[in-house]
Formats: C-alpha cells, sequence, structure tokens
C-alpha cells in the first residue's frame, strides 16, 4: 500500500514537471525558438488645417504652422496654444516674472555682474534683456491663439521592425499598408482594447483626399492615452505611441504589431509640454534705423514620441534539444519530492517512515568484544615472537 501511494505521489509530481516543461516553458514561454530583441523605425506625418480667433479676426493654421519642427525622428508636435510677445527689445526695466519688496530686495533681486542690474523697482526687480517679457496676463504685449479643433488633425503612423541575426533579409512593416492595419490586442492607458483606425477622410480644411491607411486623429491618440483635448489645451502634454512587435522571420504570415498609447507627463508638478521660439529682425521705420528685434513665441501642445520595438522568433532545434535535456534532467526531483512530502508533510508521516527505514539491531557491544578479542591475539602473537627469540639466542 506505501509502495502504491509513494508511486502515486511521484507519478503526480511527474505529471506536473512534464506540464510545466511541455506548457509553460516549451509552448506558452515558446522555449522552442530563439528569440532576438530588436529596435525598429517609426514615420509620423501630420496633416489638416484649422483656424484661431483673435480680436475678432480668423488666423488659419495648417499643418506647417501648427507643426513645427515638421519633420523629427520618432516624434511630431501639434500646437494647441501659441503666446506671442512680439517687439521684444534689449532693455533695462523691470520684470514682471521677477517680483520683489524693499525689505528683501538683496534676496529677490540678485545682481549679476557684470551687468550690475539687481535692484527693486517698487514690487519688481529690474531685468536687463529682452522686454517686454513674456507673460501670459500680460494682455497688451502678449497675445495668445487657442486653435480651433486642433484634435482634427490627422497623424499618418508608420512603423518598422528588423531581425537581422534570426533573417538578414525579412523586414516587417507598415510603411507601404494599402489597408488599415489592425492592431490587435493593443494596451491603451492599462486597458486592452481591439484598435483599427476609422478615419476615413483627411481632417479638416486638408486636402479633402481619402485618408491613407492607420491614420489616427489628435483626439482619437488623446483618448486612447485617457485624456482629452479640452484637458490638455491650454498646458499641452506628452503622449507615447509604442509599436509592440512579436513575430515570426520563419512565418509566412504577416507579423501585426500591437499598439500601447500612453501619457508621459504624470507629475502633477510639471505637467503639459511647451517650449519657444524667436524671430529676429531689426525694423527699418523707426528714427534710429532699427534696433534689434524679436518676436517671442510660447508654444503649447501635444508632443508625440513614436518608437517600434519587439522581439523575433525563429524555431530552432538547439533550443528544443535544450527544454528537453531540461525537462529530463527535473524528472529527478519527483522520487525526491515524493520523499519529502511522505516523510515530513503527509499526515501520515510516521507510518511512512517506519516503513522507509529499516532499524537494524544495536552492534557496539559486538564492536567492542571484536576490538577485545583482536588485543588478545596481539598479544599472543608477541609473546610467541619472544619465545621464538629466545630459542634462536639458545
Amino acid at each position: 500500500m506505501i509502495d502504491f501511494r509513494l508511486g502515486m505521489v511521484c507519478n503526480c509530481i511527474r505529471l506536473v514537471v512534464l506540464v510545466y516543461v511541455v506548457g509553460y516553458v516549451f509552448w506558452y514561454k515558446q522555449g522552442y525558438a530563439e528569440e532576438e530583441k530588436s529596435v525598429g523605425h517609426a514615420l509620423i506625418d501630420v496633416n489638416g488645417s484649422t483656424y484661431s480667433m483673435l480680436a475678432g479676426r480668423a488666423t488659419p493654421w495648417d499643418s506647417i504652422d501648427a507643426a513645427t519642427p515638421a519633420l523629427e525622428d520618432g516624434a511630431a508636435f501639434i500646437a494647441t496654444t501659441i503666446a506671442v510677445t512680439a517687439g521684444q527689445t534689449i532693455q533695462n526695466r523691470t520684470d514682471p516674472n521677477l517680483p520683489c519688496s524693499a525689505s528683501t530686495a538683496a534676496v529677490d533681486c540678485p545682481a549679476m555682474p557684470p551687468l550690475d542690474y539687481g535692484v527693486c523697482g517698487g514690487v519688481q526687480c529690474y531685468n536687463f534683456g529682452w522686454h517686454p517679457s513674456y507673460s501670459e496676463s500680460d494682455t497688451a504685449n502678449t497675445t495668445v491663439s487657442e486653435l480651433v479643433h486642433a484634435d482634427n488633425f490627422g497623424i499618418w503612423l508608420r512603423a518598422a521592425i528588423q531581425f537581422p541575426s534570426l533573417d538578414a533579409q525579412r523586414i516587417f512593416s507598415t510603411m507601404d499598408a494599402g489597408e488599415p492595419t489592425p492592431y490587435a490586442n493593443a494596451r491603451t492607458s492599462g486597458v486592452s482594447v481591439v484598435l483599427s483606425p476609422t478615419s476615413a477622410t483627411i481632417g479638416e480644411g486638408g486636402s479633402g483626399g481619402v485618408a491613407p491607411p492607420d491614420y489616427f486623429t489628435v483626439g482619437e491618440l488623446l483618448s486612447l492615452a485617457g485624456t482629452s483635448y479640452e484637458t490638455v489645451k491650454r498646458t499641452g502634454c506628452t503622449i507615447a505611441v509604442n509599436f509592440v512587435w512579436n513575430c515570426f522571420v520563419d512565418s509566412a504570415q504577416a507579423c501585426v504589431p500591437s499598439i500601447e498609447v500612453s501619457r508621459l507627463d504624470l507629475n502633477e508638478r510639471r505637467r503639459g509640454f511647451s517650449y519657444q521660439y524667436a524671430h529676429y529682425y531689426r525694423p527699418v521705420s523707426k528714427a534710429d534705423g532699427g534696433k534689434e528685434t524679436r518676436d517671442l513665441y510660447t508654444v503649447h501642445g501635444i508632443r508625440l514620441l513614436v518608437t517600434s520595438m519587439g522581439s523575433g522568433h525563429k524555431t530552432s532545434l538547439s533550443a528544443i534539444m535544450l527544454q528537453i535535456s531540461s525537462g529530463i534532467a527535473l524528472l529527478w526531483l519527483a522520487g525526491f519530492a515524493a520523499d519529502f512530502l511522505m516523510l515530513h508533510v503527509l499526515p501520515e508521516k510516521k507510518h511512512y517512515r517506519t516503513y522507509k527505514q529499516e532499524r537494524t539491531p544495536d552492534f557496539s557491544d559486538l564492536r567492542n568484544k571484536i576490538a577485545e578479542v583482536e588485543g588478545e591475539r596481539k598479544k599472543l602473537r608477541e609473546r610467541k615472537n619472544r619465545f621464538a627469540a629466545k630459542l634462536d639466542v639458545t
């Protein structure tokens, strides 16, 4: 009965090992294939147009105005709010961005040698630089334009990847897709969805033609990232779009990537995205011939970061042999685990131990008796040797 139970436990453990090796390691984790990690390429095209209203006048904004810079490696920017501080010149005057008080002027307005202008002018520090300074609250010098329906701008996303150590010739790509790519099993904001672009025409103000495959609107990408255009149009945001590939290079079927869309600017103290650039010129209409002047542009908008990465697989005889040999090597654990369970865990462990361990008589007394006999024999041999020596002498 004990042998039967022990055999049953061993067989159960062998079955668990077999399921782990074959089911989990070999099949689920694709242990029968070689694997290579790789980073691919991504292209972004922005299309469409919109407008802004300022002082009752409409200003058009197309993809050239709103998507600046237009060409970036794996990134794009779509403006949502543009503030212009026009006519800045180099002056020494108070700066609204540097508040101060007379009692703490030395701390609030530190001197900057050799331009020693650390002076508090009432409630603001004097600052030697470009004035008037940028401030959205200074409506007299800064005009703010909000782009209407900038969420309708279209984003054409394309990606490609290659696994050269597995197959130096094959390239997986959506660059030349003729139909929308069904991005199955996409993860957006932690939720799995089936994602496929559905925009039928190029966005508002565009060429009016049929949209290319894999064409999304800014609003669609913001929704997939768990936010909305109304939430980010004043502050901007940073969105990551990751193409994730899991391809078998020796398979005849096409490899379709999944997409992960997420918002990156999650720090409450540093939310949003903006940057500044300036346009420099010298007005020739002024009496002094024109000082060096600039128009400062402060742009808030949506920053898109697109990456293409993944892993390639190829069926390998060496990987198969490695997994089989590992499974065989693990089978010896069945007997050890069965013995451990039956001797230390199961309720009948005392009975199992009785049958597992065979008790023998105590031979310690017999060992002592044998030692005494050997001692007597040694003494007898010594006496015989002394007697023989005496006979030789006589």
